[in-house]
């Protein structure tokens, strides 16, 4: 300590001066502190949800269902499951997956009145499947009359505005005029000459669907031919088939169908259904053949029909055979050790029964064989267990549970 009585005047502000300076110093410390301690206390936000999944769109349907795909696109480490939510949707394969892919679907024939759709389950996020209606035809009038001076008239058609139809006459005395096919709803014209004998009756055939027309016989008698030879009438022009209907089996097939006429008599032939084609005799002249093909059928069991010379000839196809498979999985139990590792599980079944793998625990992941046909396996991989106690987890194979129990650490 400095006595301040042997000091100056000089000395005394100096000295007076440097205290005020270190006042200074040390306040300037005792902030920096404190500003030091609150900068350690900062928030960060938790990161973006990796595992997202994207799904791709299936399209439309046709009612006579069939195979479809959709793309699943995600991290190539995470993880997704794939099942049906309505049962018209089947084999949806693979059922489980890592990363982007595709995935296989099934769709039955839909035998209902009108447009459905359901759903496909992807984690968390869903597929929309839409099928179409099944094609369904209405004519009006059902019937009608002419007189025997002849005319012209017309028929309706009512159909969805996706259903293609093609009209023909049965008759050689009953022409059809303007189109003679469309799609959806339409009309059909038809002429009818002056009838000079008996009473007759023709048809025109819409898609299947059968409308009449009867024409009178004149209020008089025809007078009679001239003696001595003439020209022969034309002849009034009937029509048979045979046989009338043939049951294909799922796998397709052809087949053919006999036209007897009179000579002279013109007829034509035409499809109801997108799956049955006329491979030949899609028209002819007196006695003639109709040839035909069908297509493979996946779905259920389904009926279409072909307009021939006026008739309606039925095709029944059989259902698609779906094979009963079972699967042997093993083993069933899985032991690991704490440091983790690899473990293989077989499965055995028929070479055309397909099956999928799929894990319900975190911690174990499935490498390969996530979904196969036939006889395979699936490695799961097992990380080291840093916890003392005992884990246990399950993955589905073929669908059957495996259990993993895995020691502490």
């Amino acid at each position: 300590m400095i006595a301040t009585s042997s000091l100056n005047a000089r000395e005394r502000i100096v000295l007076r001066s440097m205290a005020a300076a270190a006042v200074v110093i040390g306040a300037a410390l005792v902030a920096g502190c404190q500003t030091s301690s609150t900068s350690t206390d900062v928030t960060t936000a938790p990161d973006a949800p990796k595992c997202l999944v994207t799904l791709g769109s299936p399209g439309t349907i046709e009612a006579t269902g069939g195979s479809a795909k959709f793309s699943v696109t995600t991290q190539p480490e995470c993880a997704w499951t794939a099942s049906s939510a309505v049962n018209w949707i089947s084999s949806v394969s693979p059922g489980s997956g890592q990363g982007t892919r595709d995935v296989d679907f099934r769709v039955a024939a839909n035998d209902g009145s009108a447009v459905r759709e359901g759903d496909i389950m992807v984690n968390d996020s869903r597929v929309r499947v839409s099928q179409k209606a099944p094609c369904r035809y209405a004519l009006s009038p059902t019937s009608q009359s002419l007189s025997a001076s002849g005319g012209i008239g017309s028929v309706s058609i009512t159909a969805g505005s996706d259903c293609s139809w093609t009209a023909n006459s049965e008759s050689g005395w009953l022409t059809l005029s303007g189109s003679v096919s469309g799609r959806g709803n339409g009309t059909v014209s038809f002429s009818v000459p002056a009838n000079s004998g008996a009473e007759r009756t023709g048809s025109v055939i819409v898609a299947g669907q059968r409308a009449t027309v009867t024409q009178a016989s004149p209020s008089s008698p025809a007078p009679a031919p001239s003696p001595g030879p003439g020209p022969s009438p034309n002849p009034t022009c009937t029509f048979s088939i045979a046989p009338a209907s043939q049951n294909v089996v799922a796998l397709g097939g052809t087949g053919s169908v006999a036209v007897t006429t009179q000579s002279g008599c013109q007829w034509s032939a035409s499809s109801n259904a997108s799956w049955i084609s006329v491979t030949s005799g899609a028209s002819g002249s007196g006695n003639g053949s109709m040839g035909f093909s069908v297509a493979v059928n996946l779905g259920g069991a389904r009926s279409g029909t072909i307009g021939v010379a006026g008739r309606t000839f039925t095709v029944d196809q059989a259902a698609v055979l779906t094979p009963t498979c079972a699967f042997k999985v093993s083993p069933t139990d899985v032991k690991v050790g704490k440091d983790g590792g690899s473990k293989s599980i077989k499965v055995d079944t028929e070479n055309s029964c397909s099956w999928s793998a799929s894990s319900n625990t975190s911690w174990i992941t499935i490498t390969s064989g996530a979904s196969s046909s036939g006889d395979g396996s699936v490695t799961i991989s097992i990380p080291k267990n840093t916890d003392k106690n005992k884990r246990t987890g399950t993955i589905n194979v073929a669908g059957q549970s495996v259990t993993v129990e895995q020691d502490g650490a």
